[in-house]
């Protein structure tokens, strides 16, 4: 198993994620295993880490362990879900590598992973980086590192998630073209990152917080457009 560098674990109950945790642990000496009881959390740790393994818990009382892995499979290898029920939707079963019934035992996980061992490793989606001037020569800046982007004539305020912020010499429409789809054209002069929006405020302006805090202002017509609707 010395192709994981990295495990997760999500499950709603803490004994459960402590348990399965030390087992990962001792099963797999010298890889990091991450565990939580939250969905959010966890996805933004798959997105930055990108492990080789993790395992879902099916049923949550704030998600559904297929949802999570439909939303993270790009940035994560092989999924395993953990539950208490056999009987799952087939397209469950083609997001899954392996099951494994609660309570887990020592047998079972260990015949999960030696299956796992054997198989190709799955691909993994790299971050995507962007090339920006800052204080005077060019650096590649990964887009996790961003929350926002404030077009202003012929330049571009670039706010990162440390809290620093760059003025470029570029139009907004210039980085625009070069950016993912996780980025949002929120407003004519506001690209935000779709995943650092921690709550919108509706009205006949809408109001974006993203999760550093800044409040920026967004076009209703714009979030329509994204298909946001109150």
């Amino acid at each position: 198993m010395n192709k994981l560098r990295k495990v997760g674990v999500l499950d709603d109950e803490q004994l459960a994620i402590d348990g399965l945790v030390y087992q990962l642990k001792k099963e797999l000496p010298g890889v990091e295993v991450y565990g939580s009881q939250y969905p959010k959390p966890f996805e933004e740790w798959c997105k930055n880490e990108r492990p080789e393994l993790i395992f879902l818990d099916m049923e949550m009382p704030s998600a559904m362990g297929l949802d999570v892995a439909k939303r993270i499979q790009t940035f994560v290898g092989n999924i395993v879900f953990v539950t208490a029920h056999s009987h799952y939707s087939l397209e469950a079963y083609e997001t899954a590598v392996d099951y494994i019934l609660k309570p887990v035992v020592a047998s079972r996980l260990k015949q999960a992973l030696d299956k796992i061992a054997a198989l190709k490793p799955i691909p993994i989606a790299q971050e995507k980086s962007i090339r920006i001037p800052i204080k005077g020569s060019f650096h590649m800046v990964q887009e996790l590192d961003i929350i926002l982007l404030k077009g202003q004539r012929n330049y571009t305020e670039v706010v990162m998630a440390d809290g620093e912020s760059y003025l470029v010499a570029r139009t907004l429409k210039n980085f625009s073209d070069g950016l993912s789809d996780r980025f949002w054209r929120v407003h004519k002069g506001t690209i935000v990152r779709s995943d650092a929006v921690q709550n919108i405020k509706w009205g006949s302006k809408p109001q974006l917080t993203m999760n550093n805090g800044l409040v920026v202002e967004a076009s209703k017509t714009r979030l329509d457009e994204l298909g946001l609707q109150a």
